[in-house]
């Protein structure tokens, strides 16, 4: 035990001495407090002193690994982790001591850009950086992180171990994926308004000749059934073109301060018929000190209606719907705090959150869900979703969902309780 120990700490000053070799000016001031020190003690208990100053480089460069943002871990040549510093343990939600007797095979992830990144690591001379993989944390869940790599050599310049900076990425992730979504239907928006735009010049005159034919009274019952037909066709096309409208260009959102809290009531007034034939039972939890959100009300109406039917429809047997409200600030250097004493950096908001436990979307569905005309409903137009996506936006707010096949969905809303532009 004592030898494995020992065998530990060599390999932590080694990487501590790796990093000094690499950054020596970090160190500049404390390393000519060393030699001053030094030449000051020269000639008394030259011993004992070298292994104070030893000990004291050590903790010193301790202390800085301990207090870095990014994880850092060291490697033996086997995999083994012979160094983890807290943010490495506390990303990967293990105890700091539980986390150095794993190997790094069990850390990363087994898709195939992360086998093949893990392999690397132990080529000779073989340095990464900035490599997107994926990592397992101690429950199971994975997490993207951005890892780079160094190696470490003994004393005789052999190859000896390998050191693995790394950075949780999830959340940046995420957000690209919601910037690329709304990049996306943006774009999709100022095309399609066009299009429908040309589609109702010609849907305009096809109603105006059939109800002309119409008022004109020619021709027998048959044809008269047929340009009934028409007229009720070209009014249901145009009310798809009027919806499709709302995606592509809405209108532009009042902003006044309003009770969030009241509107879902409004709504939950509304539908209480509905849910009531559906055997749908509706649970509010409505947080205390909720500041009122700078919205249109009457789009988050739309919104919250849209997104309660949906949830209604997803429970065919009937179900609990929960609404639960609440407030967090979020600061714009990206840290949440719970208080409710803002700082020049914090952004107050209120959150929405619809849970149901219906049927649930699956994984592959939920990448599409927002894609104009996407449904898997029998009679859906497939547009309430990127339309509810939309209005959200456009009052500073976002809209996210997550599901899985079988487990209900959970859709969060954030909104702006703050004047914005």
């Amino acid at each position: 035990m004592g030898l494995w120990m020992g065998s530990k700490i060599s390999k932590q000053k080694q990487m501590f001495s790796l990093l000094n070799y690499k950054f020596p000016y970090m160190w500049e001031d404390s390393h000519q407090t060393i030699i001053n020190e030094k030449e000051n003690h020269r000639n008394t208990a030259a011993e004992p002193h070298s292994d104070q100053l030893l000990n004291k480089v050590y903790n010193f460069y301790k202390s800085i690994i301990q207090n870095l943002s990014n994880g850092l871990i060291a490697l033996d040549l086997e995999g083994g982790i012979t160094f983890a510093n807290q943010p490495a343990a506390q990303l990967l939600d293990y105890d700091r001591q539980e986390l150095l007797q794993k190997n790094i095979k069990e850390i990363f992830g087994k898709d195939e850009e992360s086998q093949k990144s893990l392999r690397a690591l132990f080529i000779s001379e073989k340095r990464i950086n900035e490599k997107e993989v994926h990592f397992n944390t101690r429950n199971g869940s994975s997490i993207r992180v951005g890892f780079s790599s160094s190696h470490i050599h003994d004393e005789n310049n052999e190859f000896d171990g390998v050191i693995v900076l790394f950075r949780d990425l999830t959340e940046i992730h995420h957000l690209k994926i919601q910037i690329e979504k709304m990049e996306r239907l943006a774009l999709i928006g100022e095309l399609s308004a066009g299009i429908a735009h040309e589609i109702r010049n010609p849907l305009a005159g096809i109603k105006a000749a059939a109800q002309l034919l119409q008022e004109g009274g020619g021709g027998n019952g048959f044809s008269q059934q047929v340009i009934e037909r028409i007229i009720r066709e070209v009014d249901r096309a145009n009310k798809l073109l009027m919806e499709f409208f709302k995606f592509a260009k809405p209108s532009k959102p009042k902003l006044k301060f309003h009770d969030i809290d009241l509107i879902i009531d409004g709504v939950a007034l509304l539908l209480a018929p509905q849910m009531k034939k559906s055997k749908v039972e509706l649970i509010t939890q409505f947080g205390e000190e909720i500041s009122e959100a700078y919205v249109d009300d009457t789009q988050m109406e739309q919104v919250i209606i849209n997104l309660f039917l949906n949830a209604i429809d997803a429970m065919p047997q009937g179900g609990k719907l929960k609404v639960k409200t609440y407030r967090k600030l979020i600061n714009i250097l990206g840290n949440e705090k719970t208080n409710f004493e803002p700082d020049e950096n914090q952004l107050s908001y209120v959150f929405i959150e619809i849970c149901d436990n219906g049927v649930g979307i699956s994984q592959q569905n939920l990448e599409k869900i927002f894609n104009p005309f996407f449904t898997t409903k029998k009679n859906g137009l497939g547009l309430g979703l990127p339309i509810c996506s939309r209005l959200v936006s456009e009052n500073g707010g976002n809209l996210d969902i997550q599901s899985e096949n079988g487990k209900g969905a959970i859709v969060t809303v954030a909104l702006p309780a703050f004047v914005h532009s």
